[in-house]
């Protein structure tokens, strides 16, 4: 016998004084409803129905059971409500990482009309290019910004993001241009490095082959941003993904060197922990994610 069910037809019958009524709410034949009553009687070994032909009264103790029991159908009933609530409406707490220079550089800007669209959702957000355990540190989603680790999180690609050899045109005027990438190793490099990494600049050759070119540097940053800043002022050469320099490229601040010697693209992904029951709030951001206009490899 599933005593949760036969509680709620014993307190159907009670308010309704009718099983027939009381089987319809249900969705249960009659028959059972009589059955998952009678059942729970045996159970409790009491009475908790007077049945006639007329109508149907209940007892002390049934009258005492269904005082008690009610509240508790009520309250599991609203928690039922308010657990589907969170996976349909927008509210409750929304954690979410980002990298730094991306999230900066596009989510920042654009965050105010999300939090604005949605007010009862209470944002939490971290900018850092540490890669995040979404599921012991309790964040709901993450951005991803190349290569993604064997995982089984569910990750949607947003975009594609070309990378590029850049630098000033104050620089190349000084030093000259970069005919192959060993020239590199003769020019003032602002190198990228993230948390652990070995700082290695990737080209592809003509005919595409994949070669891994080991740098010095005077200048080692972990900020992409700060780089192209340092790039614009002159003081040397940088790799960078085409979103975060777009708008320097287009007004000459930096300009491509080495184009003929592609850099391997990058994928963008966001990555969250459950494909079923996603819950609207996620759902919402990932939405806000892939409108976002910041690549043009998209």
């Amino acid at each position: 016998m599933d005593k949760l069910n036969a509680i709620s037809i014993f307190c159907r019958v009670i308010e309704t004084q009718s099983f027939t009524q009381a089987a319809a709410y249900e969705n249960i034949s009659v028959a059972m409803a009589s059955k998952l009553v009678a059942q729970l009687e045996e159970q409790l070994k009491t009475r908790l129905l007077q049945r006639t032909t007329r109508k149907i009264i209940p007892t002390e103790a049934g009258l005492e059971y269904y005082r008690r029991c009610q509240p508790i159908l009520t309250e599991l009933a609203e928690a039922d409500a308010s657990i589907s609530a969170l996976s349909t409406t927008l509210h409750g707490h929304l954690t979410v990482s980002v990298p730094m220079d991306f999230g900066l550089r596009f989510i920042a800007p654009n965050l105010p009309n999300f939090v604005k669209a949605h007010p009862n959702l209470h944002v939490e957000m971290e900018f850092s290019d540490r890669r995040v355990d979404l599921m012991t540190e309790g964040y709901d989603l993450a951005l991803r910004i190349g290569a993604l680790q064997d995982s089984t999180l569910v990750a949607k690609k947003l975009a594609t993001s070309s990378v590029h050899f850049v630098a000033s045109p104050d620089y190349l005027e000084k030093h000259g241009r970069p005919q192959t990438p060993e020239d590199l190793q003769h020019h003032d490099c602002l190198l990228y490095k993230a948390i652990g990494n070995q700082i290695y600049w990737e080209f592809s050759e003509p005919g595409g082959k994949v070669r891994r070119l080991k740098m010095q540097s005077k200048v080692i940053c972990n900020n992409g941003m700060t780089l192209a800043c340092l790039a614009k002022s002159g003081l040397g050469i940088i790799t960078s993904p085409r979103f975060l320099i777009e708008e320097e490229l287009k007004s000459g601040e930096l300009v491509e060197v080495l184009a003929d010697y592609p850099q391997p693209k990058l994928d963008m992904h966001v990555i969250y922990p459950h494909r079923r029951h996603l819950a609207a709030k996620v759902k919402a951001f990932i939405t806000f994610l892939s409108e976002l206009n910041f690549c043009q490899d998209k």
